[in-house]
């Protein structure tokens, strides 16, 4: 006698469909906010006219020398192109009058009835470099001279702008910090062979090394 048991097939689970991901709804405000994020850390630019030159103006002064040395720069642009640097220092002096030099040397040799636009941080120089001065205005012989210098060209003004927000017045601070650290240097050595038109050759030539 035989005996027979039978052993159930296990049932196979059925599987349940797929569920399709969800696509993510766009949020307007986050793109807003990521476009926002991008124009900030983005360097604008600054729109220039092609007939217009643009010269920026920095400085560096060191008041905790007993010399006071100091130093004006400036960078000079048309049609967004860089066409002339200048550095100027001196000591026992201030930065105001290292830039109203180096103003009063971008206006002496642009070509005459030109149109310029100086762009600084600082509202000294856009109040009172072309201000009839008085008794007790400073710096009255440079700013006598920068009047005498505007009649030449067609327009000159200052304009004020954020020092943060453009590169060009970072690079004339730089260019004015190194050349009042080696006017300190050279002059020191040799007061009476300081050349800085000298100073300014090196510099440029630097500055297109780095490039």
């Amino acid at each position: 006698m035989y005996l027979c048991i039978i052993i159930p097939k296990k049932l196979k689970k059925k599987k349940s469909p797929q569920k399709m991901p969800l696509k993510k709804k766009k949020d307007p405000k986050a793109h807003d906010m990521r476009e926002r994020s991008k124009k900030i850390t983005e360097k604008p630019k600054f729109k220039m006219q092609p007939d217009t030159y643009y010269v920026w103006i920095g400085a560096s002064c060191d008041y905790a020398h007993e010399e006071r040395c100091s130093a004006g720069a400036y960078i000079m642009e048309q049609n967004n192109q860089k066409i002339d640097t200048y550095v100027v220092a001196d000591d026992h002096t201030t930065e105001f009058r290292m830039m109203l030099t180096a103003m009063l040397h971008a206006m002496e040799v642009l070509p005459v009835n030109a149109t310029i636009l100086f762009l600084t941080n600082v509202a000294y120089i856009q109040q009172n470099w072309d201000r009839q001065p008085t008794s007790e205005s400073a710096n009255s012989d440079l700013i006598l001279r920068c009047i005498s210098a505007k009649r030449r060209h067609e327009s000159a003004t200052v304009k004020v702008v954020s020092y943060h927000k453009f590169p060009q017045l970072p690079e004339t601070h730089r260019m004015a910090h190194e050349a009042m650290e080696q006017h300190r240097r050279v002059s020191h050595l040799s007061p009476s062979g300081y050349d800085m038109h000298q100073l300014h050759e090196r510099l440029k030539a630097s500055e297109k090394h780095s490039l």
